[in-house]
């Protein structure tokens, strides 16, 4: 089946279809990065039940890479956390070094008995939860059955879906938000002035590009994007994508002075150098091996093993 949105979220109960995250697949080769995320909170017979899942799948360089991660989270009727688990088809960004096992073990170990709402409390970062994908997962489940419970909510639903593609001169990027019911559309088409540049580690370290930005099917701003380092490049697109966000915020009636923490935007400065240096890379095999690196280095940092989890 094609990666989308399910238009039917609302309707599952707290039995969760786990299958369509892990067997939906991007087909299109022409997209190179899709990022499916969501989550679902139901009413139980012990509390709430919390699915939440993120799912990103990459084609470059002829390989494609997918990485699901799904997690379920038992609350009592205070929202306290009584237990965790990690579907077992779960798949980290570097393979068989993402011990999920452990690493559920660790997290359930970590929140049990605390109040999911202060997730960031006890798990500030992804270092904290020893694996980037497993702390956006939880982080944005926190935060969205935190708004259920300010709106005074015991159920609800939220999902959203971007996707990267290469365009004439540059890329265009689409991304789908449904949060209780209202959609949230915006795209983004950046076409490259001049050519981008990457350093020793293949990281963009010029670009030079206009992009115009769609909301809800009309244009809602332009802006000319020039950096000539590493840094000041991901700082421009992160200021870009911040704008971007506050429009999401706003066609969802969220909180425009409060961070969101269940959103794909934070995660698009690092998705965008990627597709930038896959556009000025040669070969196939070869060039997927080094945005491989690209993306280890834009997900930890410096000087740290394996995605901050276990096995490095």
């Amino acid at each position: 089946m094609k990666l989308e949105l399910r238009r039917d979220l609302d309707a599952l109960d707290a039995v969760f279809d786990h299958g369509f995250v892990f067997d939906a697949h991007a087909r299109d080769r022409r997209v190179l990065i899709t990022r499916y995320r969501g989550t679902v909170v139901r009413p139980s017979d012990a509390g709430f039940t919390v699915v939440a899942w993120q799912k990103s799948v990459y084609h470059f360089g002829g390989l494609n890479r997918e990485v699901p991660v799904l997690a379920t989270v038992l609350l009592d009727p205070d929202g306290v956390v009584r237990g965790l688990s990690l579907d077992e088809r779960c798949l980290g960004s570097q393979g068989k070094r993402c011990d999920f096992r452990t690493l559920q073990i660790c997290m359930d170990g970590m929140l049990k008995g605390k109040p999911f709402s202060d997730f960031g409390t006890h798990c500030p970062d992804a270092g904290a939860a020893r694996c980037l994908h497993l702390f956006e997962v939880l982080d944005g489940a926190a935060g969205f059955f935190a708004l259920l419970r300010s709106r005074g909510l015991a159920e609800g639903s939220e999902q959203e879906l971007v996707t990267i593609r290469p365009n004439r001169g540059g890329l265009k990027a689409e991304n789908s938000h449904i949060l209780l019911g209202r959609e949230s559309v915006t795209e983004l088409e950046l076409r490259h002035i001049d050519p981008t540049r990457r350093n020793e580690r293949d990281l963009t370290c010029h670009v030079h590009a206009d992009v115009t930005v769609r909301h809800q099917g009309g244009e809602a701003f332009r802006q000319t994007l020039c950096a000539d380092l590493f840094e000041d490049v991901y700082t421009a697109l992160n200021l870009l994508f911040v704008r971007c966000y506050q429009l999401d915020k706003k066609a969802l009636e969220l909180p425009v002075h409060r961070r969101v923490r269940f959103t794909n935007w934070s995660a698009l400065a690092g998705l965008f150098l990627l597709t930038f240096s896959h556009e000025s890379m040669a070969g196939a095999v070869l060039r997927a091996v080094r945005i491989e690196r690209m993306l280890h280095f834009i997900q930890t940092g410096e000087g740290r093993t394996g995605c901050i989890g276990f096995g490095g």
